[in-house]
């Protein structure tokens, strides 16, 4: 059985408050080629991602819209206890600097580039959210059902400022 890969196609919007600040959104959208749950950071660029059905790099066409992964990032905090009668214990814990930056489950897209091997890889590079959101699609939310109805966009460098379209 044929699927068509545009149901994973999220449609793109301004962050509320960058309105000013970004130019208007792609009219394409972003197509979602797959899904990667990761602990504690970001993936590295060059990590595989799970394809979705019907998003192969062949049956991606090269002048549609942008290939995106759906990246949820469990943020956690190392804490390593050195016990007085010797020994260590090491444990993950979610919220412990949660004053000092990110904690929890976050969400968001970042670019992928086709792999030699087949499938998709997080592309090279380091990449920022845009100032752009994407409102996921029913298709997408079934394969990926505790991620959010929209997530922001990550398609900066933040480095350069260039936008990846």
């Amino acid at each position: 059985m044929k699927t068509d890969p545009t149901r994973y196609l999220a449609r793109l919007r301004v962050t509320p408050g960058y309105e000013k600040a970004v130019p208007a959104p792609p009219s394409v959208g972003v197509l979602i080629v797959g899904y990667r749950a990761c602990f504690a950071a970001a993936p590295a660029a060059g990590t595989p991602i799970a394809s979705f059905e019907a998003t192969t790099p062949v049956q991606i066409d090269a002048g549609a819209a942008t290939a995106m992964a759906l990246i949820s990032v469990e943020r956690a905090t190392q804490r390593l206890r050195i016990r007085t009668e010797g020994g260590t214990e090491i444990s993950w814990e979610e919220n412990y600097f949660s004053a000092f930056g990110d904690s929890g489950t976050q969400w968001h897209l970042l670019p992928v580039d086709p792999s030699s091997h087949g499938g998709f890889v997080i592309a090279r590079g380091a990449w920022a959210a845009g100032g752009y959101q994407a409102v996921l699609t029913r298709s997408t939310l079934i394969q990926a059902p505790f991620a959010p109805a929209v997530v922001s966009v990550h398609n900066v460098d933040p480095h350069t400022g260039e936008r990846r379209w």
